[in-house]
């Protein structure tokens, strides 16, 4: 379950000891301590098999020495488990690899991270199926290898930006920049950035690249593009008692660059949480997407309904339950002919089901 905004972010955007993780060295200057996730997950969805993962378990090792009184230095690095469908296999793959410096004027990371976008969020608390409102991940998937991030936080307020090195083009170039707050029971966050990749592979074809010397000899080539995608999105929460209710507002333009043609979108999310026990929480939220590409001479819409609940055991293990009906098409984003960019979907009221377990270190 991801949460947001000035009372959860500030975990999310900086670095924070586990309760649960286990010292590797503890001291007044240092602390290091190995962490990790065990997850299980069981999902079911309309005309498929029930299938049982992983569910992304992932472990690591987060580090900070203090430098002087004001200055000091941390750095993390994160594997996961990831399954992969077509090979019916799991591969351990880096998740994370950064490191930094926290001072009384703000924290610098440098490295293999989450962007802005996805610390901050938006209005989803669910485990597995929301999230199709916020659309800052289109071609960055939420993380960038050679980030520069920054975080300040201020008595009540945050400011949140990074940048992505291109590096000649070998990656995605990336800018944002984000600011949060709160007031009374209400917390809010705006903010918005630019992603760009100017070869974003959509396939791959043979070619025989020397038919008069080799005309029996092919060679296989990636078929690339440029694109651009360009976010803003506004969130407002409100919390009262045990209950929690929170909207999202996304506005986001996906653009190729070589000939203009762009896909506009508009994401909405409402969900809310209630807390009813000291370690259990229920949750539900509704979202509606909708696209719009003049090029394409089509219109997209989706829909989606989810609800669920957690329930702790204890403050190092948890379970939670969910369902979740999507209804409605998305937008393909097509290149030339028919090599897709984004892969288009359309969904005809199905229902999806999913149960998860995890135990921290």
């Amino acid at each position: 379950m991801k949460k947001t905004l000035l009372a959860v972010a500030i975990p999310a955007v900086l670095f924070a000891h586990s309760a649960f993780a286990v010292e590797i060295l503890k001291t007044d200057e240092a602390h290091v301590d190995f962490y990790g996730q065990l997850r299980t997950e069981v999902k079911k969805s309309e005309g498929t098999d029930v299938t049982l993962n992983a569910g992304s378990s992932r472990a690591g090792v987060q580090a900070q020495y203090a430098v002087t009184d004001s200055v000091d230095i941390f750095g993390k690095v994160e594997f996961g488990l990831n399954y992969n469908t077509a090979k019916e296999d799991y591969t351990m793959k880096n998740r994370l690899h950064f490191a930094g410096v926290d001072t009384d004027f703000g924290k610098l990371s440098f490295g293999r991270q989450w962007v802005v976008a996805d610390d901050i969020y938006g209005a989803d608390y669910s485990y597995f199926f929301g999230g199709t409102a916020l659309r800052y991940s289109s071609l960055s998937g939420a993380r960038h290898d050679s980030l520069i991030k920054y975080n300040y936080e201020g008595e009540n307020f945050i400011v949140a930006a990074n940048y992505g090195l291109p590096e000649d083009d070998t990656n995605q170039e990336l800018a944002e920049l984000y600011v949060a707050s709160s007031y009374g029971g209400f917390n809010f966050h705006v903010g918005g950035g630019v992603n760009r990749d100017k070869s974003f592979k959509i396939g791959t074809e043979e070619v025989i690249p020397q038919p008069d010397l080799l005309p029996n000899y092919k060679e296989t080539i990636d078929i690339t593009a440029d694109l651009q995608n360009t976010y803003f999105e506004g969130t407002v929460e409100y919390t009262v008692g045990a209950a929690l209710i929170g909207f999202t507002y996304y506005n986001a333009e996906l653009k190729n660059k070589g000939n203009g043609n762009t896909i506009d979108e508009d994401g909405y999310s409402l969900a809310g949480t209630y807390s009813w026990a000291d370690n259990a929480t229920a949750y539900a939220g509704y979202e509606y997407t909708e696209q719009e590409s003049k090029a394409l001479n089509a219109d997209g819409d989706g829909k989606l309904f989810y609800i669920g609940t957690d329930y702790h055991f204890n403050s190092w293990s948890r379970i939670y339950v969910e369902y979740a009906y999507a209804d409605g098409d998305t937008l393909g984003y097509t290149n030339k002919g028919s090599d897709r960019i984004i892969e288009a979907t359309s969904v005809d009221g199905d229902s999806k089901f999913a149960l998860g377990a995890r135990v921290y270190w």
